[in-house]
């Protein structure tokens, strides 16, 4: 089970710009035994409550304004142990080469059905 697994990902902060999809999200993610320690809607607030807040996983909308790229830039050395990760609508091989470059721990694709979410973000282990 996963609340034994003391390496597992277990906090999560979520940076979308879309609040029902958030808070949906936070809901799922919850009863698979993750602990949202924050929601924000930008790169800027994102960086503010990862100091504060120090989740193991980063989870961002690929549609954020401003992109993934401002997360993964704001985040640049304020939370190094945190593993950054982008749910996208649609990812090519360029641009995910492109993302792992910039520091995203993965990729996942928006439409994945929310069990295999979770799991694939338990996948990813401990911080990084």
């Amino acid at each position: 089970m996963f609340h034994e697994r003391p390496d597992m990902v277990r906090r999560l902060l979520i940076v979308s710009d879309h609040l029902a999809a958030s808070d949906a999200l936070a809901a799922h993610l919850g009863r698979h035994g993750f602990v949202v320690v924050g929601e924000v809607r930008s790169a800027r607030s994102a960086a503010l409550a990862a100091r504060t807040c120090d989740p193991d996983l980063v989870l961002v909308d690929g549609a954020l304004r401003g992109g993934w790229r401002a997360v993964a830039e704001a985040l640049d050395g304020v939370v190094p142990r945190s593993r950054i990760v982008v749910l996208e609508a649609y990812l090519g091989a360029d641009e995910a080469r492109r993302a792992r470059d910039a520091g995203i721990g993965a990729t996942i694709l928006k439409h994945v059905e929310g069990g295999t979410l979770a799991s694939r973000l338990l996948a990813l282990g401990g911080p990084a």
